[in-house]
């Protein structure tokens, strides 16, 4: 279950926000558009929590969802690699001996 699924019971401003699109297909194609910023926290508070309360409505997005946060935690697990102290001193050296 993702972090935030237990958090919105409460659906105010939502019905405004889904009120902008014109079908659950728009809402859902908005949605997934905005799943990466969402994923990174790139969204204003007011915009990730109507996405939030769009995916814990939406089964076919809460899925994609999902898939898409299992692969930023791969991703970021992967990314993780730290430098090796032999290559820190040799990469200080270098940038001290250029200056």
């Amino acid at each position: 279950m993702s972090d935030f699924e237990n958090e919105f019971d409460d659906a105010s401003g939502f019905d405004d926000y889904a009120a902008e699109f014109s079908s659950d297909l728009d809402l859902c194609a908005h949605a997934l558009r905005n799943v990466h910023a969402f994923l990174h926290g790139e969204l204003s508070e007011e915009e990730a929590d109507m996405i939030r309360r769009h995916l814990s409505a939406c089964e076919r997005c809460i899925d994609n969802f999902r898939v898409e946060e299992q692969i930023t935690k791969l991703i970021q697990r992967c990314c993780e690699v730290h430098a090796s102290d032999t290559l820190r001193v040799r990469v200080r050296a270098l940038i001290t001996s250029n200056i």
